[in-house]
């Protein structure tokens, strides 16, 4: 098998490189282009994170979740791409420009995508997902050892594609399905290529950890919207107003403490299937945490009497997921012998609080909005505090440094 060494400057480069495997060792990292490529998807994740701004119902919450996961899988494929066959090659930047435009189509058409602006919105995902199976087809060409996994890729990711395209053609509800089958053949794909995955190099414990964590960094910037939102919009700048942002700047700084401390800092194990839930991991929580954004704008219009409709079940329920997934992320990743957290006592208890919250969010319709914040912040306080009481006591890890 040829592996490709880790990209290193040297004074000779082809303008077009053909694609090979990567090699997982060494350090790699992110580059100014991926850094720009992600201002895209800031934009997308903000614009459907607004879609749940005064509008909380059962159908906006089904829209904004199928909606997501368009966006997130854009990321993921071209993210898994480069970290398999990155090139220091033009056609690295042709890829990323020709990309930006799905991506920006899907931010465009995010308000209106089971309306007017279906066919936007589905030209913008089949748009992308046919560039990324392009490029897994010539990886699959150029990289004989691949080929077994990329064929499953093109079939699979083909497939869904088919299925967009003929939703094109079709009523809202015909089309909300074959979006549905569509991106869940997308996501079941990788699934059937785990035992020939196994036979290829380890992805990186560097660069592919760093993309998920300033994907996630990225996300968590939805709590700042959220503020910024909510203070702009709100009729009248008082305690109605300052007190919610003021929570919700401190929900958003207690989700970036218990990712980075507990999840981000440390690499998944060492097999495939752990690596593959564990990238699969970071959808929930990207849209637990995006909601969150979305519900601390309502919390302050709240409470300015500018909506009608309590926040709070879905600042519980999202915060809810977001710890579930952070739980479910902490059993995946590889422990190192100095590891100070309990294997089992420190995932459970995201799980507990994550259970909790969900099943509190239900009857949460007349809980006031700042007993809502309390509850999620106590949870949060108290992932907080074991993180310092084991880093301190047991000597090791690096608290709350998220570095």
């Amino acid at each position: 098998m040829r592996l490709k060494p880790n990209l290193k400057p040297h004074l000779t480069r082809r303008v077009w490189e053909k694609p090979s495997l990567m090699s997982g060792e060494g350090h790699r990292k992110v580059s100014w282009l991926e850094l720009f490529f992600d201002l895209f998807f800031v934009v997308t994740v903000s614009q459907l994170a607004h879609g749940l701004v005064g509008n909380t119902g059962g159908d906006a919450v089904r829209s904004y979740l199928l909606l997501f996961v368009p966006v997130w899988w854009m990321w993921v494929g071209t993210t898994i791409y480069m970290e398999r066959f990155e090139t220091e090659g033009l056609e690295t930047r042709v890829m990323y420009f020709a990309l930006m435009f799905p991506v920006a189509g899907l931010a465009v058409f995010a308000h209106s995508a089971f309306s007017y602006g279906a066919v936007g919105f589905g030209l913008s995902y089949i748009a992308g997902r046919v560039i990324i199976t392009l490029l897994w087809a010539r990886a699959s060409i150029h990289a004989p050892e691949f080929r077994p996994t990329g064929w499953i890729f093109i079939l699979g990711f083909s497939l869904s594609i088919v299925l967009f395209t003929i939703s094109l053609w079709t009523s809202q509800e015909t089309r909300s399905a074959l979006w549905g089958a569509g991106l869940f053949i997308d996501l079941i794909t990788p699934w059937f290529t785990l035992k020939r995955q196994r036979r290829l190099p380890r992805m990186s414990t560097s660069k592919f950890p760093e993309r998920l964590g300033l994907f996630i960094l990225i996300v968590l910037g939805e709590s700042v919207v959220g503020v910024v939102n909510g203070i702009a919009s709100a009729p009248r700048l008082d305690v109605s107003a300052i007190v919610p942002a003021s929570l919700g700047i401190a929900v958003g700084f207690g989700l970036w403490w218990v990712y980075f401390d507990y999840v981000a800092r440390r690499v998944p194990k060492r097999t495939v299937l752990s690596s593959i839930i564990w990238s699969y991991l970071h959808l929930p929580l990207a849209m637990g945490i995006a909601a969150i954004g979305a519900a601390i704008t309502n919390a302050i219009l709240y409470n300015a009497g500018s909506i009608i409709v309590n926040p709070s079940p879905l600042l519980l329920g999202a915060a809810g997921v977001t710890l579930l997934a952070m739980g479910g992320l902490e059993r995946t990743l590889h422990r190192e012998g100095d590891e100070p957290t309990h294997p089992v006592i420190s995932p459970l208890m995201k799980v507990t609080a994550g259970l909790l919250l969900l099943g509190l969010a239900p009857f949460a319709r007349s809980l006031p909005i700042v007993s809502a914040f309390f509850a999620v912040l106590a949870v949060l306080l108290v992932q907080m505090l074991y993180g310092l009481w084991v880093w301190f006591t047991e000597g090791h890890g690096e608290a709350g440094s998220g570095e």
